[in-house]
């Protein structure tokens, strides 16, 4: 077994050997190696722009779309059916209230005013005839009535000398024949003196209504000429001559020209300010961007269908000089009144639309704005903005940082110092005398 043993040695003495100094100058290695010291960790600080800013009197405004139409347009039509004779404007024609538009064939028109008119006199005759008709019969009714009596006490007194056979029955047979004659006639007279009033009033019915279809036709011949009902450019001409009327088809449209102004979609945000201004007689002027300028006249109670704001109207200062865009959508700027404690930042400050950053020994601090309006800064634009923490002044954040965290460490490079303010005295003036309106 010894001699085994002592056999594997010497076959594994080289391994045995190598192992052993593979470990033993690990060992050494190890031993004899520099201690590790951890290195220190520096936080970064991310190099910045920031303006310094104080609060102050601006007018905020805001940019909007809207489109130049009037709130009274006529659409033309004519209930007659006959045909277009002549169109006598154009689309984009100048008229004037009363100016002459289309006209329409008038020939069967006029044929009805004619019967009309006839009918209208027979009518009158029959009444006249009707009136003297019972004029008469009231005047003969006495005579018949005496004759009535007449008759009969004729006939008592025939009746009594039959009695006494002093007259013969003949004779009284005529007598009493007479006066059934006469009773006829006055009971007859009775009921034409009855029945003539009811007949006056049918006359009387008739006259009026002779005298309103010939009104009506009157009309209607009038109607063949249609006319401006105001003042204002055509719109829309949808005939030409020789087509049949349609009655109820609209053959023109037409604009008042006193009631031409600007809509305006206004956002959610600005509405109750600019009906508080409204109702408090403010003036807002908004701008469009060719400089023509309008002034608030009402506001839009409802939010129609497909838009998030609510309409604005605005009348043009200058009516005449507008025509030139009607029904042009516009961009336009609406101006408000000037307000306390604004602060005008760039776009690049403004994070997440109400954030903005204030750089408070080196680092950020979140902090929530109110969003006021919009502004220019030398040609460039701003927006305005309101918050507690900016009222002493502040220096804000604008560089646009992805990572920008509340806390991090930044390294500020001072840039232009923000300031948009007006006159101090005109600004302070301004804002007492809107406070007073308000």
């Amino acid at each position: 077994m010894k001699a085994i043993i002592l056999s594997y040695a010497t076959k594994y003495r080289t391994a045995l050997f190598i192992v052993g100094g593979t470990a033993l100058v690990t060992l050494v290695l190890f031993a004899t190696g520099p201690n590790a010291i951890p290195e220190e960790t520096t936080e970064k600080a991310w190099p910045i722009t920031v303006i310094d800013v104080k609060p102050a009197y601006l007018r905020p405004s805001f940019s909007v779309f809207g489109r130049y139409e009037a709130n009274q347009r006529a659409a033309l039509s004519s209930d007659l059916m006959v045909r277009v004779g002549q169109v006598l404007v154009r689309e984009g024609d100048q008229v004037r209230t009363g100016d002459e538009l289309i006209r329409l064939n008038a020939g069967d028109v006029e044929r009805r005013l004619q019967e009309m008119m006839a009918r209208r006199n027979s009518a009158k005759a029959a009444l006249g005839s009707m009136r003297s008709e019972l004029q008469l019969a009231e005047r003969t009714r006495e005579d018949y009535a005496a004759l009535h009596a007449a008759a009969r006490s004729k006939l008592e007194r025939h009746r009594e000398l039959l009695a006494k056979r002093l007259i013969s029955q003949i004779l009284f047979d005529e007598v009493q024949g007479q006066a059934a004659e006469a009773s006829i006639r006055f009971q007859s007279q009775e009921r034409v003196l009855a029945d003539l009033p009811n007949r006056l009033i049918q006359a009387q019915s008739d006259l009026a209504a002779a005298d309103a279809g010939l009104e009506q036709a009157r009309i209607d011949l009038d109607e063949t000429i249609v006319r401006a009902p105001f003042d204002g450019p055509v719109l829309n001409v949808t005939v030409a001559a020789g087509e049949m009327n349609v009655p109820g088809k609209t053959l023109l449209e037409i604009s008042s020209a006193d009631s031409f102004e600007l809509r305006l979609e206004v956002p959610d945000r600005y509405v109750g300010r600019l009906a508080r201004y409204l109702d408090a007689g403010v003036s807002v002027p908004a701008v469009t961007e060719d400089g023509r300028e309008f002034q608030l006249a009402r506001m839009g109670r409802q939010v129609r269908a497909g838009q998030s704001g609510v309409d604005a109207f605005f009348l043009p200062a200058d009516a005449l000089a507008q025509t030139s865009i009607i029904g042009r959508v516009l961009r336009a700027r609406i101006t408000l009144p000037a307000e306390a404690d604004l602060v005008a930042l760039p776009t690049e400050s403004i994070y997440e639309n109400d954030r903005i950053y204030r750089v408070i020994d080196k680092r950020l601090q979140a902090t929530q704005v109110e969003r006021v309006g919009e502004t220019s800064v030398a040609g460039r634009y701003h927006v305005l903005v309101r918050a507690a923490e900016l009222k002493g002044g502040a220096s804000i954040l604008v560089t646009q940082l992805p990572q920008a965290v509340n806390g991090m460490l930044v390294a500020p490079i001072s840039g232009a110092t923000s300031q948009i303010a007006m006159d101090s005295n005109q600004s302070m003036a301004l804002a007492q005398h809107e406070a007073a309106l308000l």
